[in-house]
């Protein structure tokens, strides 16, 4: 597993050097790069990771979908200022006090209001990661923050499918 974890922090960190063109041209490898990388940190917590390891992945995550954001952008110009406030606060997210992430970007509280719902599920892309991100940082220490940490995650992959779908037009 270790070495599946490598390769795809590799394919993550190229991926998170697109050009906006490239993303275009490709969409699949970004979309099956951020799944990949999901459905791995599940994993790493659910077999009990330790906080360092969650925290990289998530981190990685968070990379990951910054790509997602722009391209979605691009084909979504009306989720413009909605999903960039999203992106300038993926470093400052996971800092932040659970209860802030909870209430300013989980629940927009420090967002600009949207008028297309994907534009709520491309940027739960970016902010269940950064969650995951800081509960790791606190220390995910009890099963049931194991479990919180891990539904953080599953929750963002029903978030990617719609994301995906509406990116696909299908």
């Amino acid at each position: 597993m270790k070495k599946l974890l490598c390769i795809s922090a590799v394919i993550a960190l190229s991926a998170c050097s697109m050009t906006k063109n490239e993303v275009a041209q490709n969409p699949d490898a970004l979309f099956a790069t951020y799944k990949d990388n999901a459905q791995q940190l599940v994993s790493l917590i659910s077999n009990q990771g330790n906080n360092a390891k969650v925290e990289k992945y998530s981190a990685t995550l968070v990379k990951v979908s910054q790509p997602i954001l722009k391209a979605f952008i691009a084909k979504f110009p009306q989720c413009d200022e909605y999903l960039t406030a999203v992106s300038k606060a993926a470093d400052i997210i996971p800092t932040l006090p659970l209860s802030e992430i909870e209430s300013g970007y989980h629940a927009d509280g420090k967002l600009p209001q949207f008028t297309d719902a994907n534009c709520y599920h491309a940027k739960d892309l970016l902010v269940h990661p950064a969650t995951v991100q800081a509960m790791a940082v606190i220390g995910i220490k009890t099963d049931k923050q194991r479990e919180k940490a891990k539904h953080e995650v599953e929750e963002v992959l029903a978030h990617f499918a719609q994301v995906e779908t509406a990116f696909k037009g299908l």
